[in-house]
This record gives C-alpha cells, structure tokens and sequence, in this order.
C-alpha cells in the first residue's frame, strides 16, 4: 500500500508543482528560457521547484497513509455498510484538500532550505526568505516563516480540489477500509457521521 502512495504523493506533487508555478509567476516556463536572472540560473530554479514538489509528494504520500491507516475510518468496503454517495463525495474531497495541504506545507520547508542552504540565490522576487531576513524585529520570525509556508496553501488547495476527482476516491478508501461496524444498528450512526 505504501508503494502506491509514494507514486500516488508524487502524482500530487507534480500537479502541485503545477499550480504553484502560477503564483506569483509561471516558473516552469523558465525551464525553456533558461539563463539566469535576478532569480538566479533559471533552469536551475525550475528545477528546485520541480524537485520540491515531487519530493513533498513522496514524502507527503506515506505519511498522509500512515495517518488514515491510523484514524481508522468507520465505513469498509466489503462486508460492511457505506455511507450514501454524497457523503463519500465530500470526504474524498476533505481529503484530497487536507493531502494537497500537507503536500504544500512540506514543499514550502523544502523551497526554505533551498535558499536557506544557498542552493538558490537569496534575494529574488520568488525568495520566501527575504521578509524574514529585512524584519527588524527577531521575536517576529516564527509567525514570518509561518506566513512564507501559508503561501504555499493557496495553490496546494486548488491543486487538491482539481486532483480530487482523480485522487480523493483513493483516499477515502484507505479511510474506509480499516474498521467493520459491531451490527448492523450502528449503519444510522455511520450515515450521520461526518468529518
């Protein structure tokens, strides 16, 4: 299972990578630019972009299974009740939105370190860093780099909302399959739950 959701995080990651190159500027055309600019080697910022995104979705896949497999969904898939259509249909996606998410938050630590580590230049339009590294007042840095990671949770969303229908169903069937009801008065209680 695992196996299928780092290929599934990484499928998530590139459509991400995807949307997030819009804001504030399509950076995967830099990649047939090429040259450097103020954002430094163009090809290179491509694809630290591009390697963000797929690695968050690798990371992101696993880890996001692992917390289904623990939460353990009320509803299986065989030998147990489901609830009704319009009811899975918003869990998938609440979960393809919460993935997304968590796939965006880890990519945003990874485009930090890049140019925390000096792999891309400091100080371009695209530098998450470069509020943080002009504030004049350090106890403010925490809610700075929280503010350089929420940039991230715009184009994670649309990227979950757009990859739900391909995606979100996947989800909800890790969540579904881990726990069987008692008997079979409990299947009201399993229709009226929600998130």
């Amino acid at each position: 299972m695992y196996a299928k959701l780092l290929g599934f995080g990484v499928v998530y990651g590139f459509g991400f990578t995807l949307v997030k190159s819009l804001f504030p500027t399509p950076v995967l055309l830099f990649l047939f630019a090429g040259g450097s600019s103020t954002e430094g080697n163009l090809t290179v910022l491509t694809s630290v972009y591009l390697a963000s995104g797929l690695l968050a979705g690798a990371v992101g896949g696993p880890l996001f299974g692992a917390f289904l497999v623990r939460l353990k969904g009320s509803e299986v898939e065989a030998g147990g009740f489901r609830v009704a259509p319009s009811s899975d249909l918003w869990r998938s996606l609440i979960l393809s939105l919460w993935f997304a998410i968590l796939i965006g938050l880890i990519s945003g630590l990874f485009m930090l370190g890049a140019y925390f580590f000096g792999v891309l230049p400091s100080g371009g339009v695209l530098d998450p860093l470069r509020l943080i590294r002009s504030s004049n007042f350090p106890p403010g840095y925490p809610l700075l780099v929280a503010w350089a990671l929420a940039r991230d949770l715009l184009p994670a969303m649309l990227a979950g909302l757009f990859l739900a229908p391909l995606g979100g169903d996947f989800l909800y069937r890790i969540y579904a399959s881990r726990r069987t009801p008692k008997n079979p008065s409990q299947h009201s209680r399993f229709i009226e739950d929600d998130f």
